[in-house]
């Protein structure tokens, strides 16, 4: 999607910057946000658009597939909060800050897809979430189940 601030060259005000950091903590973020189609996670390209839709409209996951999800949730995760920090302290300009949003805020609805998917038990998702599950495997071989 492309924003009228996409190529925005002017740099980043500290105002911009608490406006865009306040959006991704609005309870509507992903408004208008679409989940990437393809993201770089630990080096390994995941066709992640792909991989969401597999799970959430599968009817009866497996014990294993809702742990490899949520453990793909969790990467997905760590990745926003990582790239938020980035929007925290560097210098952009105000359509790259707008591109990162997009990108952090269609993360973030990834995960929450995958949380909240219809048939992930509620059980099962609170213990993994307690947990936060860091064997990397899980999630590697459920994208690879699901490719």
């Amino acid at each position: 999607m492309n924003d009228v601030f996409d190529s925005d060259p002017d740099p980043l005000t500290e105002e911009d910057r608490h406006k865009i950091l306040n959006r991704i903590h609005s309870l509507l973020y992903w408004l208008g946000k679409f989940i990437p189609e393809e993201e770089l996670l630990e080096e390994e390209r995941v066709q992640l658009r792909d991989v969401i839709f597999n799970y959430v409209t599968k009817q009866k996951p497996t014990e294993e597939e809702v742990q490899g999800a949520l453990s793909l949730a969790n990467a997905l995760e760590r990745k926003a909060k990582q790239l938020e920090s980035e929007l925290r302290e560097g210098d952009f300009t105000k359509g790259q800050a707008h591109m990162l949003l997009d990108e952090i805020c269609g993360l973030l609805r990834a995960v929450d897809d995958i949380r909240h998917a219809q048939d992930a038990s509620a059980q099962i998702k609170a213990k993994a979430l307690m947990n936060r599950v860091t064997d990397e495997r899980r999630w590697l071989d459920f994208v690879r189940s699901v490719s």
